[in-house]
């Protein structure tokens, strides 16, 4: 409830629709709810085969899924309590693990060892470079974007989008690039005067789930 100038109090409604939006997204995403002619949210039943209750034991044998979904919620309970517990027993013993006091215990994680380059990347770079000598491997990676757009499929950890996708694309490819070769953010960056080295860590950061 707020209240106005007057004295006199009346409902907050941006509070609730607010509340209304947040629902409807999570709803939307575990496909709950659905949108009549939309593709990306549309009735997840229209994602299954046409004939798939007719067939449903060899789709599920194909899948490797049980038909009873009992044994399918006990195997994932087994497996999620066993991950727990590991994580219980093995989170006081990590060196690169610390749990402060601040606000009831942040957990804090030590910087990973920079991890040799693959032995299989240098053949792949000499790879490239004999069949297309001419080409930048970046062009490379640019092209393969461009026909297949695989990088519509990372999607951002916050709440919304500030960016373009068109910038989101440019600085994600220098991204998987600067990490899957090695060079590095700072190294990709500094020949890119448009692209800051905080502007690459800003998308590393925002897309941590899709890059390792």
């Amino acid at each position: 409830m707020d209240t106005d100038s007057k004295g006199n109090e009346k409902i907050n409604r941006m509070n609730y629709e607010i509340c209304v939006l947040h629902a409807l997204k999570d709803k939307l995403k575990c496909r709950e709810i659905w949108v009549t002619g939309a593709d990306r949210y549309r009735n997840p039943d229209h994602h299954l085969p046409s004939d798939f209750l007719k067939r449903r034991e060899e789709h599920y044998a194909v899948l490797k899924l049980p038909l009873n979904v009992e044994e399918k919620i006990t195997e994932l309970q087994e497996e999620m309590h066993e991950k727990l517990t590991m994580l219980d027993q093995g989170l006081p013993k990590n060196e690169k693990v610390s749990i402060s006091e601040y606000r009831g215990g942040w957990i804090s994680v030590a910087d990973s060892d920079v991890q040799p380059e693959p032995k299989r990347l240098a053949y792949l770079k000499q790879e490239i470079a004999n069949r297309w000598w001419m080409t930048n491997l970046t062009d490379i990676l640019k092209e393969t974007d461009l026909r297949v757009g695989f990088t519509d499929l990372f999607q951002t950890l916050a709440t919304y989008e500030r960016l373009d996708r068109k910038t989101i694309q440019k600085r994600l490819l220098l991204c998987l690039f600067g990490l899957g070769t090695n060079t590095g953010l700072k190294r990709v960056s500094s020949g890119n005067p448009d692209v800051t080295y905080k502007d690459l860590l800003y998308i590393k950061r925002k897309l941590s789930t899709k890059i390792t």
